[in-house]
């Protein structure tokens, strides 16, 4: 796969937006960047007290998840749990 550009931004916005939502998160906020050769994905998500900023970065298995590739989506997934860890969930 190509690597993360403006091209395939939208695409990735909607993957990101997926994956977060399958996470089940009470309250959060997304950005998601091309940068240094990977996605950078920026969560700002509620937790106890108050929110916090995370920074996660995703290589072309974000774009594979958005195209059904469950094995990506999963890595994905339990990756990003480990970093969101602390956040609100519903």
């Amino acid at each position: 796969m190509a690597a993360p550009s403006e091209a395939n931004l939208a695409q990735a916005k909607a993957a990101v937006g997926t994956l977060l939502e399958g996470l089940g998160l009470s309250a959060h906020l997304y950005a998601v960047e091309p940068r240094e050769g990977k996605w950078a994905v920026i969560v700002e998500c509620a937790t106890g007290s108050g929110w916090q900023r995370v920074e996660l970065r995703a290589g072309p298995e974000l774009l594979a998840a958005a195209s059904g590739d469950a094995e990506a989506r999963a890595i994905l997934l339990d990756k990003w749990r480990a970093h969101l860890a602390d956040c609100k969930y519903d």
